[in-house]
């Protein structure tokens, strides 16, 4: 009856899908706890590239089941495409998804908000115009749907009327979207997905099944881009840490563990501060060969040197107890790796951020090690050891490849040496 959270420890982007998808095969339930279609879990089954923005990464073929927890904002058209994609090559696969009736919808207004917004703005904060950001915006000031709407449609032509209202009031000749035709979207899109048998529940009921088995919570984004807790405003709208999974009504207090999912080295997309972004040649280098553009967007990710004061950070932030590094290795072949081990902040020393205010002023302090050859990594497995030294948190897998399969414990790496 385990119980463990994954979340990113960095910028998003770490690999969470895979790391998932990696340990699924132990957990009869993989839920996602917040998030919308912004994030793209990639993972790679049976020689076939699969990229969930909304599904939990579950193995299409195995037992587990799938999760959609209240804290997400789901997209149900975009939901609907990744089950056919997973029902085209694992038949039935659809019956084992699972979709909270408190989490909120994104409606395609969403998305031309987040635009005009974005357009709007004297410098943009990089949204992925997903719709993301305006949903939850509506959830917070009462203008939100949640998919139990979809199942009372005298209720949900009414608040369709009452917030389209609103909108038009607000944008003017901007916001151009009918009720009606948004209300026979929204029921041609609830009658695909229970013609596929998927189920409609709520944490409620589900709370007994999950306390009586084993749950893998599955996190979007990464720590430093928590709405409370990131490099506000450049941070995604919900929850990133390890508290979200109250949306699924548990307590941090009841996980067993929190493992942290975090690059050998660190990129951000988007917008925002980065201290350690390497803008040489090294770093259009670490680019090229670790394939870094978004799985979600496409766009080039910015990429710098591991960063050890952000990850002590995400360690108090979201209570990280073990961590999982990937894109092992992307670094290979290197004479040198550069790891920043505290920041000049004004002139003030520090190894962990106090606040997020701390990533746009710090300056980056690095040491140096040596690098590793193809063909031999002892300085790998330093590297590693200094990386728990200076967090205070075991290295429990390394991935090194993008298949599902291409991961390995750092005792197995040691053994096999």
């Amino acid at each position: 009856m385990e119980r463990v959270a994954i979340v990113g420890a960095q910028w998003g982007d770490e690999g969470k899908g895979k790391v998932v998808n990696y340990f699924s095969k132990n957990y009869e339930w993989i839920v996602r706890f917040s998030g919308g279609a912004n994030a793209g879990h990639t993972i790679y089954y049976k020689g076939k590239k699969y990229v969930n923005h909304l599904l939990p990464s579950i193995i299409p073929e195995g037992e587990s089941k799938a999760f959609l927890g209240a804290g997400m904002v789901i997209d149900i058209e975009q939901l609907i495409k990744e089950i056919e994609v997973l029902e085209n090559d694992f038949p039935g696969v659809s019956s084992k998804i699972y979709i909270d009736l408190e989490a909120f919808l994104v409606l395609p207004y969403h998305k031309e908000e987040d635009g005009i917004l974005e357009e709007l703005r004297k410098n943009p904060i990089g949204t992925t115009r997903r719709g993301i950001g305006p949903s939850y915006t509506d959830k917070v000031s009462r203008e939100g749907f949640k998919i139990y709407h979809l199942f009372d449609e005298k209720l949900l032509k009414e608040r369709l009327e009452e917030v389209i209202f609103l909108k038009k009031n607000i944008y003017g000749n901007r916001f151009n979207f009918d009720p009606d035709k948004i209300f026979n979207y929204l029921m041609e899109q609830k009658n695909k997905l229970e013609k596929m048998n998927v189920k409609f529940t709520s944490a409620i009921d589900m709370a007994n099944v999950f306390r009586n088995t084993s749950v893998l919570f599955e996190g979007a984004q990464g720590v430093l881009l928590d709405l409370d807790f990131g490099t506000y405003p450049f941070v995604t709208s919900g929850a990133t840490m390890a508290h979200g999974v109250s949306s699924v009504g548990f307590s941090t207090f009841e996980l067993n563990e929190v493992l942290g999912v975090l690059k050998a080295y660190t990129t951000r997309v988007g917008e925002g501060p980065f201290p350690t972004e390497e803008f040489g040649e090294i770093g259009e280098t670490i680019r090229k060969k670790g394939n870094e553009f978004g799985a979600t967007t496409g766009r080039p990710r910015r990429v710098g040197w591991l960063d050890l004061p952000a990850l002590r950070y995400a360690k108090l932030r979201s209570g990280l107890t073990k961590l999982v590094i990937t894109k092992a290795d992307v670094l290979d072949g290197l004479d040198e790796i550069k790891v920043c081990v505290a920041y000049d902040v004004n002139g003030e020393i520090k190894e962990i951020p106090t606040s997020s205010y701390d990533f746009f002023v710090g300056k980056p302090i690095y040491e140096t090690l040596k690098g590793w050859p193809n063909t031999n990594h002892v300085n790998f497995l330093k590297y590693m050891a200094f990386i728990e030294e200076k967090t205070g948190i075991e290295i429990s897998h390394i991935s090194y490849g993008p298949k599902t399969e291409e991961m390995c414990t750092k005792n197995d790496l040691i053994f096999n040496m």
